[in-house]
């Protein structure tokens, strides 16, 4: 699924378009920080993992391109609280 995950800069995230609609997580950029404010899966595809698919693509971006996070979203709290091989990025 990762595959499908888009970075759609001019709206500032991270996008996969599914038959039940848009699943998306929006961050910031400030220089090399990404903040990460908020997930959103359509109610229909929920509880299939898409959200923790969304949040792995965001770290591995954050981490592939020299960035730290801040994640102001809950889920992503919730999923670095369950992914120690992340907290590097966390600041």
């Amino acid at each position: 699924m990762a595959q499908n995950i888009v970075v759609n800069e001019e709206a500032n995230q991270f996008e996969l378009h599914l038959d039940e609609g848009l699943a998306f997580i929006v961050y910031e950029l400030d220089s090399n920080v990404i903040s990460l404010t908020h997930t959103e899966v359509p109610v229909a595809a929920e509880g299939q993992g898409i959200a923790t698919e969304m949040a792995q693509f965001a770290l591995n971006y954050a981490r592939e391109n020299g960035m730290k996070v801040k994640p102001y979203c809950r889920f992503v709290q919730i999923f670095l609280q369950h992914h120690p091989e992340y907290q590097d990025l966390v600041i």
